[in-house]
């Protein structure tokens, strides 16, 4: 089985990994949603799905009309608007007739209690908090009961936030407005953290507990001699960057590695310094778990012609026009362009490359595309937020 179910305010909500052969069609068929549906929980622009990808898919219920129900009542009863349940219906006119059937799409959102909630806490204002939780692909049972999971959850939240957000565990007013801001950007858990083409972003983030599996020591020259788990990387793209350097070095090419590997917790302690430094730090430094440095398939590399330093210099020397031009050949990308900051949501970074793959990395390169543009997932209703 390639899916595993949660639930949601009543509906069921399906993590699927898509499997060789499939189309939006066939998964909307195979659980009885519509295309447009996955589209707009996974944010895709186009029907373009690639093996391994992760999507959620919000499954739609049946209902059969009563007496006296009229579309905008069911629209009420489910959360939905009278436009959804035309459109998934293909209805024409807004008349309907007792026992027939009606497809009705998922729930458009949560609206989160206001209050103060902590451990201890129980009730039908706890299960929302949990469901909105599970909406956004956390693994929690929606009990009622606000014990240690909930808690935790709730804590690694806070921690993204510093600059606004005490991290004691505790739901309350300024943590209720986050926590809704990210269900209303349709922020996810990442499903697919292993896929070396798993997407991390703003809008999509890795838990804290995940650490890529095998990572390794890369054996290029670092700015630093000691060991640091910035030297780790996984071992495919471990492979790929020392091929990268040993290019650079036959063309007389000076570069210095800087950052690979970077926990969640590491991120944690530098976006915390970075943010009370800078206010606008976000648009250069990922909150954690928005970090592609977790994954181990992304380095910052610079130069002893910029003094190694992390520097937008760095794309007009030499070693970052040779970067450019080089880095697809062994399965990497620029992964926040020039120009595409509006879609990454970071400052151009010439230093920062991403490991994708040699195919997908020559596609890319030859576009002139970002990854989130690659793999059909632009952040369509990005959110609009001093937070952000």
């Amino acid at each position: 089985m390639f899916w595993n179910n949660t639930w949601t305010a009543g509906y069921r909500t399906i993590n699927y990994v898509v499997q060789k052969g499939d189309t939006l069609y066939s998964i909307a068929k195979r659980f009885n949603t519509t295309i447009q549906n996955i589209k707009n929980a996974n944010h895709l622009i186009s029907d373009s799905i690639y093996p391994g990808q992760s999507l959620t898919i919000p499954e739609a219920i049946s209902y059969v009309v009563k007496p006296g129900d009229y579309l905008y009542t069911i629209a009420n009863k489910f959360n939905t608007t009278v436009q959804n349940l035309k459109n998934a219906n293909h209805l024409t006119s807004d008349l309907i007739y007792p026992g027939q059937t009606l497809l009705i799409p998922a729930p458009l959102g949560i609206t989160l209690p206001e209050g103060v909630f902590g451990i201890g806490s129980h009730g039908p204002n706890v299960v929302i908090i949990q469901q909105a939780l599970v909406s956004m692909g956390f693994n929690i049972q929606p009990d009622g009961v606000y014990g240690p999971i909930t808690s935790n959850i709730i804590l690694d939240l806070q921690k993204k936030y510093p600059e606004v957000l005490v991290a004691d565990g505790v739901y309350g007013p300024k943590t209720k407005e986050i926590l809704q801001k990210l269900i209303s950007s349709n922020y996810k858990v990442v499903q697919n953290p292993d896929n070396i083409m798993v997407l991390v972003n703003k809008f999509n983030a890795l838990l804290p507990s995940y650490v890529p599996k095998n990572l390794t020591v890369t054996d290029i020259p670092f700015y630093f001699s000691e060991f640091r788990q910035q030297k780790l990387m996984q071992p495919e793209a471990a492979k790929a960057v020392e091929a990268l350097f040993a290019k650079a070095e036959r063309d007389n090419i000076n570069l210095t590695g800087v950052s690979g590997y970077r926990s969640y917790d590491y991120q944690v302690d530098l976006f915390s310094r970075n943010i009370k430094a800078n206010p606008n730090a976000n648009q250069v430094s990922a909150r954690p778990g928005e970090s592609e440095h977790q994954t181990g398939l992304s380095i910052d590399i610079s130069s002893p012609s910029v003094g190694n330093s992390l520097s937008q210099s760095l794309g007009d020397t030499k070693e970052g026009k040779w970067l450019v031009q080089n880095a697809p050949n062994f399965g990497f990308i620029i992964r926040f362009p020039k120009g595409k900051e509006s879609i990454t949501g970071y400052q151009y970074e010439p230093w920062h490359i991403r490991y994708v793959g040699k195919e997908a990395a020559k596609e890319i390169a030859s576009q002139n595309i970002t990854l989130e543009e690659y793999l059909g997932q632009l952040p369509i209703n990005r959110m609009n937020s001093i937070y952000r």
